[in-house]
């Protein structure tokens, strides 16, 4: 389950979550055309146009961060939440519990949040692009599948299922069964078409971050994308930690030096804080340590993973199943880049 929804969903989000938050406060006040356009205004009339014309980009931008917020709770916590379920319930249409008792995650309150202001803005729109309708098409499936999955939760907790011979988990199922039928389709979707606008910004912002010279969170980015990178090559070579000496790491020797040099390239940045602050970063937030640990710890992982590989050495059975991820794995890998791309985000909104 988590492996055929994980792996393609993490990626894309990945280079949302990065282009969302390209540079410091800073840099992106700069980049607001805004402001260049307000001071060069010279009648009513040109104003209130560049006005609209604002608005409607901020409005745009309120957007892009709505899918980007849904989107982190989808590949993160909501995905933990259906495997959790399908652990205990066998992944088919009748309702076969695998355990006498059996028990699912919880959402997150604020996915909720996320899921309804992403559908409120992209409502709004009079002209929607695909990725507003491939969002408008999966809202409602994601929500009703959400709120599914918390019923079970409930009612797993208080072991309700054994006042009522499992009665309202067999139409639970029914309705999480057609619910993720069509959601693991539709989020498919709709994380495509995320990925291209994604990429699309991340691109431009590394131009700006150059221009602007924002040298350490230019390096920063660039990180996250060669990360990025290769999780998708070892998506495409379609291999988790159930195959991981199968995995082709000759394929991957270049993004690997590529990662290792710009780990060190953002040390180097880390440990000089007078440039950093100069870039706005807040050297003394709690956050800014666990950025530079986890830079750090995403190297020993993917040195590990290699290693691994090398050395021909699979994974036991127990610790494939183990709820904390084994060292060397692709998955301990995955999490330590993702930690890295939390904490930036976290520090250019501190």
């Amino acid at each position: 389950m988590k492996k055929q929804l994980f792996f393609p969903v993490c990626t894309a989000v990945i280079a949302a979550a990065l282009a969302s938050g390209c540079g410091t406060k800073d840099v992106l006040n700069s980049m607001r055309p805004s402001e260049a356009a307000a001071e060069t205004s010279e009648n009513t009339e040109a104003e209130e146009e560049t006005i609209s014309e604002d608005d409607a980009e901020e409005a745009e931008s309120e957007l892009y961060n709505a899918y980007i917020d849904v989107n982190n709770v989808m590949v993160d916590r909501f995905s933990d939440v259906i495997s959790s379920y399908f652990r205990y319930v066998d992944f088919q249409e009748e309702f076969v519990p695998l355990q006498d008792d059996y028990w699912c995650l919880s959402n997150i309150s604020t996915f909720y949040e996320h899921m309804d202001d992403a559908n409120e803005l992209a409502q709004q729109k009079t002209d929607k692009t695909s990725l507003d309708n491939a969002y408008l098409e999966l809202y409602p499936v994601m929500r009703d599948l959400a709120e599914a999955l918390d019923e079970v939760y409930d009612y797993t907790d208080m072991k309700s299922y054994l006042d009522d011979d499992y009665a309202k988990g067999k139409e639970l199922h029914a309705r999480i069964w057609s619910d993720y039928a069509s959601y693991e389709t539709l989020a498919d979707t709709f994380i495509n078409e995320l990925s291209v606008v994604a990429d699309q910004k991340r691109d431009e912002n590394l131009e700006r971050l150059k221009e602007e010279g924002y040298e350490a969170t230019y390096a920063f980015t660039k990180l996250i994308t060669t990360g990025q990178e290769i999780q998708t090559a070892i998506y495409e070579q379609e291999i988790d930690d159930s195959q991981i000496t199968s995995l082709n790491i000759e394929a991957l020797q270049l993004l690997y030096d590529q990662y290792v040099e710009e780990v060190q390239t953002c040390l180097n940045y880390l440990a000089d804080t007078n440039i950093m602050e100069e870039e706005g970063y807040p050297t003394h937030s709690a956050y800014y340590s666990s950025f530079e640990r986890n830079i750090r710890e995403s190297k020993t992982a993917l040195t590990d993973l290699f290693q691994r590989v090398r050395d021909q050495k699979g994974f036991e059975s127990y610790e494939l199943n183990s709820a904390f991820a084994a060292d060397g794995s692709i998955e301990n890998f995955f999490d330590t880049l993702s930690n890295i791309i939390d904490d930036y985000n976290r520090l250019i909104n501190y």
